[in-house]
């Protein structure tokens, strides 16, 4: 069995958004935009929090280009770029996003004889952003459960998935270049460093729609609470449980 640490330990899923839609997800409607539509927003409103401008594509920095000749291989032309990006084809594909409470946003931790308390508070940047995502919040109880739900609603429509953490990059990152190169479908879940705070998980759906997809997963009101943002930014979790001595 893995060995609990704070890292691979606790945490909690949520959605933030209006009280309207959470509602309606809490009686099981499922409603996605697709990832234009998150580009397009901050590039029609400047809106950095719930937009992206670059979502779903690859973006590099200070490129040269060289056009070669295939027989001889001439250089024919080069020249410098400050930035390319790159749409490898999935800006039509719906996303489902949330925002995970985890060991990032782990601040102190306690042990008092065999019990250790670990403390989970929000950090300064989110305090200040993620009120931009929305009044309300649903907290997700059993994140287990959640996401069965969501797959069982997905599979029953018959709609294929890929869910996963979204990573954040710097420009240039080695590490996002190689994965996108072996699995292009990995483009949708890396975004820029300056979204690091969002610690989103996301659902990408295998299909293509103009512009939304609504999908029946069933009644969640079970596994899910409804509070204000406020309310739950003004909170810090602690979360307790036993330790085994090391001569056990």
């Amino acid at each position: 069995m893995e060995e609990k640490t704070v890292e691979n330990g606790w945490s909690m899923l949520m959605k933030f958004g209006s009280k309207k839609n959470l509602k309606k997800l809490r009686e099981g409607q499922l409603y996605m935009k697709n990832l234009k539509y998150y580009v397009d927003l901050e590039k029609t409103t400047d809106d950095e929090d719930v937009g992206d401008k670059y979502d779903g594509q690859m973006v590099l920095r200070d490129v040269k280009i060289s056009m070669v000749t295939v027989d001889t291989n001439e250089l024919v032309a080069q020249f410098n770029a400050p930035s390319a990006s790159m749409n490898l084809g999935y800006l039509g594909c719906p996303v489902f996003c949330m925002f995970m409470f985890d060991h990032r946003n782990h601040v102190d931790e306690q042990l008092a004889g065999d019990v250790l308390t670990i403390k989970y508070q929000f950090t300064k940047e989110q305090l200040e952003r993620i009120h931009n995502f929305g009044d309300s919040v649903l907290i997700i109880k059993n994140g287990n459960e959640f996401i069965k739900r969501v797959k069982d609603g997905l599979l029953k429509s018959g709609y294929g998935f890929t869910r996963d953490h979204v990573q954040y990059y710097g420009f240039n990152n080695i590490e996002h270049l190689k994965q996108v190169q072996k699995d292009n479908l990995r483009i949708a879940f890396w975004k820029r460093d300056k979204y690091a705070y969002q610690q989103e998980y996301r659902f990408l759906i295998h299909d293509y729609v103009e512009d939304n997809l609504s999908v029946d997963i069933g009644d969640i009101s079970d596994i899910t609470d409804l509070l204000k943002t406020e309310e739950l930014l003004n909170t810090y979790f602690e979360v307790q449980f036993k330790v085994k001595s090391i001569l056990e």
